[in-house]
């Protein structure tokens, strides 16, 4: 079905695959998950100015 209510998505250049990033706000981290909703990796949240994580 697909990631839901997510925070941003960012996209591989190299590939084009999508990520859809949810923000936990306390440990100021992002889970990003692809589009079969698999966890790929966490990461610093992204600044809103940020483009790439």
């Amino acid at each position: 079905m697909g990631p839901k209510d997510y925070d941003r998505t960012t996209q591989n250049e190299s590939d084009g695959q999508v990520f859809y990033g949810y923000d936990d706000k306390e440990t100021g981290t992002t889970d990003w998950y692809t589009k079969d909703d698999i966890l790929d990796s966490t990461t610093s949240t992204p600044s809103d100015d940020d483009d790439e994580w």
